[in-house]
């Protein structure tokens, strides 16, 4: 009778311990910004005309952080997409252009904190950069695209405010290309030269600090809510690159609303949902 006893307590003392070790198991999160923005848009493309285009645009930003593993609590990974459209005008208000972009983007940042309540990440961050524009009114070159693919540096700082019983947070995001290489064609080198004749001289180019500068960044406060958090904030962009004679501008500035969360990830026989989640399939 005490062996079964003492079998019985050794049995739930195992459950017990099983459990607790279910419950302080450590799982990696990640953040997700999700973001749409309304934009001043201000473009210089002297491949389709001399004179700036100024207008409104919208687009979405979509930006993943999570640590690269649980051991490496110093590095995490980002990923980004960014998809944008926009109407502008000439000066004279006589002529539009369409514009439509999409960028994608993944890295590496590493975190390191200061003083007490900031946290900043620094690292680099690979993207791969698509524009679509358009006048209608001219007959030889109508559309110009933006093609290429950068090396970026890039930098985030996060600061808490604790206000009453909720923690607002502070961030200013940053990014500038480094490296990379570009398409930009020769002024008065039609589409048709270049991609039917395979005419392509001088139209892929080396880019770095000497021929392309810019920044990127957005300055946003997260505000937590009862259920959800949201953000709010600015984001600008500046960027300029030449090629062939030719200078290319592209200016931003916004006003920014999106959300915040965290969600952890579950899938494949290394990494399986703990028994106390619940979910729609299982």
């Amino acid at each position: 009778m005490k062996k079964i006893i003492f079998l019985s307590c050794i049995f739930f003392l195992a459950i017990n311990s099983s459990a607790q070790n279910e419950d302080v198991k450590k799982y990696i999160l990640s953040t997700n910004k999700s973001s749409i923005m309304l934009s001043a848009l201000n473009f210089t493309d002297p491949y389709l005309s001399p004179l700036p285009y100024s207008g409104l645009g919208v687009s979405y930003n979509f930006d993943i952080y999570s640590l690269l593993s649980k051991e490496r609590t110093k590095i995490s990974m980002q990923s980004k997409l960014n998809m944008a459209t926009g109407l502008l005008l000439n000066p004279a208000l006589t002529a539009s252009m369409i514009y439509f972009g999409m960028n994608y983007g993944w890295g590496l940042q590493y975190y390191f904190q200061p003083v007490n309540g900031l946290q900043l990440w620094a690292g680099g961050l690979w993207d791969l950069d698509f524009g679509f524009k358009e006048i209608e009114r001219n007959v030889n070159n109508p559309i110009n695209l933006d093609l290429s693919t950068n090396l970026n540096l890039t930098g985030l700082a996060s600061y808490n405010i604790h206000l009453r019983r909720k923690i607002l947070k502070i961030q200013l995001a940053v990014q500038s290309p480094l490296i990379g290489c570009m398409f930009a064609p020769n002024g008065g080198t039609s589409y048709y030269e270049m991609f039917e004749l395979g005419n392509l001289t001088d139209a892929i180019h080396f880019s770095s600090l000497h021929n392309k500068r810019g920044i990127n960044g957005t300055f946003s406060l997260d505000v937590p809510f009862s259920y959800s958090t949201w953000r709010f904030g600015i984001g600008f962009k500046s960027l300029k690159y030449s090629a062939n004679d030719l200078v290319f501008k592209r200016n931003e500035l916004s006003l920014l609303i999106g959300t915040t969360f965290d969600f952890a990830k579950f899938a494949g026989r290394k990494n399986k949902a703990p028994k106390n989640f619940i979910s729609t399939f299982e």
